[in-house]
């Protein structure tokens, strides 16, 4: 008897769980921001500026969260010269039921300058919330192709 209360519950537990919807929120973003280094005395200063594509995907529900960084990031010297281009891909996941961590962290460097949708003039301080969802939609399937480089 007592097997089958457990097995019972067990049963309620899932059928709980998978009641529950698990919420999804993806962002495709284009931005630039200033790149900051830290000098011999401790402080940091500007040391050029990145360009990003990027893509990140939120999933939770009450029982884990999964967090996915899909990017492409131009690196610039503070005077707009070209450095190395970063593709990576990171995803993290946390369990509330198990109270687990897992993911990974994947890059790849390339040379030869690989964002989109992003001018040259003024780059360091470019947001890209003002896209269409053409442009979004072209950014996605971009910053996407790149995976195949890291996975």
């Amino acid at each position: 008897m007592r097997g089958f209360v457990y097995s019972l519950f067990l049963g309620m537990i899932f059928l709980l769980g998978a009641c529950t919807q698990a919420e999804e929120v993806q962002h495709v973003e284009a931005f630039g921001i200033e790149v900051m280094e830290q000098n011999a005395e401790g402080l940091y200063e500007p040391a050029g500026f990145k360009k990003v594509n990027s893509i990140i995907t939120t999933k939770k529900d009450r029982n884990y969260i999964r967090v996915e960084l899909k990017s492409v990031e131009d690196f610039y010297d503070t005077g707009g010269k070209y450095i190395k281009t970063v593709v990576t891909h990171e995803q993290g996941y946390k369990s509330n039921v198990l109270d687990t961590k897992d993911g990974f962290h994947r890059t790849e460097e390339l040379h030869e300058p690989s964002t989109i949708l992003i001018p040259d003039e003024g780059a360091e301080n470019f947001r890209g919330d003002q896209l269409s969802s053409d442009e979004l939609g072209q950014l996605k399937k971009h910053v996407q192709s790149f995976m195949k480089l890291v996975d």
